[in-house]
């Protein structure tokens, strides 16, 4: 009993050894990846061939598969999407991962009219698949996000009163004033600079805090649209 236990501990660590090299191999950096400016912000991507080729190193030709489930085009968006799914085979097992893509319809400058909607689709099934090999790994570090650091209680700026008179903003130069709102609440120059360098790193005037937050949305929303 003993040995045949022995045997079962060392097939399991075995097991163990081969999913994490496999879970390895799926989630290696790629030596080359593509940038793209979307919404004023740089994203790093890789093709859906270089995603191809990395699930057929990865997991060998035979042991996966995709297909579109459905696709449609956003008339709203102006831009096609679809459902793809991918099936890999894993330990014995086959493991199904679902994912959106899409990709925006490319029109004529001159007449405004769609440029080729199969090209369209056949992107956002692209995207579809690269995101659904991400869901095993692929390339899954460049969709990385900073987590948000907790809220901090606010303290004045060292040297300075609590109305901090002498911040200003980095971006134009103002100094900072204290900024009123509709519902009668403020923010003295010391709460808007704290906020400044809390969110975005720097001291910002209220014109250039509103605009850091503009940009931070619309580079949350371009993640979500990763060329192919």
């Amino acid at each position: 009993m003993a040995t045949k236990g022995a045997v079962a501990t060392t097939s399991q660590t075995e097991d163990g050894a081969d999913r994490v090299e496999l879970y390895g191999r799926l989630t290696a950096p790629f030596e080359a990846t593509f940038r793209d400016i979307r919404g004023g912000v740089e994203l790093e991507y890789i093709t859906g061939e270089q995603a191809i080729s990395r699930l057929n190193e990865a997991l060998g030709v035979a042991n996966w598969s995709f297909r579109i489930l459905e696709h449609g085009i956003n008339s709203d968006a102006d831009e096609c999407w679809a459902l793809g799914e991918i099936t890999a085979q894993i330990d014995d097992r086959m493991v199904v991962r679902q994912q959106f893509g899409s990709q925006k319809v490319k029109r004529s400058r001159a007449s405004g009219t769609p440029l080729d909607i199969g090209f369209d689709l056949k992107g956002a099934a692209t995207d579809a698949l690269k995101k659904c090999a991400s869901l095993l790994g692929v390339a899954l570090y460049l969709w990385k996000k900073e987590v948000p650091a907790e809220p901090t209680p606010l303290q004045p700026l060292a040297g300075r009163g609590a109305d901090s008179d002498g911040a200003a903003c980095e971006e134009c130069g103002e100094s900072l004033t204290e900024v009123r709102f509709k519902d009668g609440t403020s923010w003295p120059p010391a709460q808007l600079a704290s906020y400044g360098r809390r969110k975005h790193s720097r001291v910002l005037c209220m014109s250039h805090y509103r605009e850091a937050n503009e940009a931070k949305r619309r580079a949350e929303a371009a993640l979500q649209q990763v060329p192919f």
